[in-house]
């Protein structure tokens, strides 16, 4: 039976890895064919947005999580609450991809990727990543409590009436506490997770459900389970890797050290190999 990792915050270059683990990992992501990435907001942090929990600046007090992440306190403190999602739409419209987005940008020109984010920014949309799946919603969408009609994208300003109806009654599109995610995204990611051959959980413990499900399906099918957090994370025991550092740091690294597991993999034999093979 494989011993369970175990906490240890050496500063290397294969981030805490042995460097053999190190290039088994990367062997498994070069020859990956359908990979799931599964985010959290450590992954947005390096372009300038706040970590809900863990150390550095928090985004969230307890006293603001009930005034404005619940649907009884956004509705109590609505002007207060359409203001303060205005205000934070702003930042995370001005954040930008950084190397770490970009690194998982090239490892789509290697098969098949699936972002499920519990992120409400639209950082990897920038990064042009092809397949995003947002468990908590997106911050640019909205919807009217008043007429239900719904903006999925580029939604009017939440201190503004609703543009169809009138009433000044619109929600942002997220998934406030006690909550569900939208069933057909939670499906999409279930699916996903079961059908790939590596995770990648970036910035996040994974801790919370439903999303958390997500990535105990994929270890259930069998799926390797590679933690990228410069934080230990408990609850993923069953992880086989864990790089401690940023996803700006610890991305570009794997993925250089994926291409050249690629390159040799993919490198022709030797021609007295080859006459030797066909003895």
């Amino acid at each position: 039976m494989r011993a369970l990792r175990k906490p240890q915050h050496d500063a290397t270059s294969s981030f805490g890895l042995p460097a053999r683990a190190f290039r088994e990992l990367a062997d498994a992501l070069g020859q990956a064919k359908r990979l799931l990435v599964y985010s959290g907001s450590g992954l947005s942090a390096d372009s300038g947005l706040p970590t809900y929990r863990g150390e550095g600046k928090r985004l969230w007090t307890p006293e603001l999580l009930v005034k404005v992440a619940t649907f009884e306190g956004f509705r109590a403190n609505s002007e207060f609450a359409r203001a303060w999602y205005e205000e934070q739409g702003a930042r995370l419209s001005a954040a930008r991809p950084h190397e770490g987005h970009r690194a998982l940008r090239t490892i789509e020109n290697w098969g098949q990727v699936t972002h499920v984010t519990q992120n409400v920014d639209r950082v990897l949309e920038q990064a042009l990543a092809a397949r995003v799946l947002h468990i908590h919603g997106s911050f640019d969408s909205a919807s009217c409590l008043a007429c239900t009609h719904l903006w999925p994208a580029q939604r009017p300003p939440l201190t503004q009436p609703c543009p169809k109806c009138g009433q000044t009654a619109l929600r942002p599109g997220i998934v406030m506490q006690g909550e569900v995610p939208p069933a057909d995204v939670m499906d999409a990611s279930f699916k996903a997770a079961r059908a790939a051959d590596l995770v990648l959980v970036v910035g996040t413990p994974a801790e919370m459900y439903p999303g958390a499900a997500i990535v105990e399906a994929a270890h259930d099918a069998g799926v390797p389970v590679c933690v990228i957090n410069p934080e230990w994370c408990d609850n993923l025991y069953y992880a086989r890797w864990q790089l401690y550092g940023g996803a700006q740091e610890a991305l570009p690294a794997l993925v250089a050290q994926a291409q050249s597991s690629r390159a040799q993999t993919d490198r022709p034999l030797p021609w007295f190999w080859r006459w030797v093979l066909q003895l």
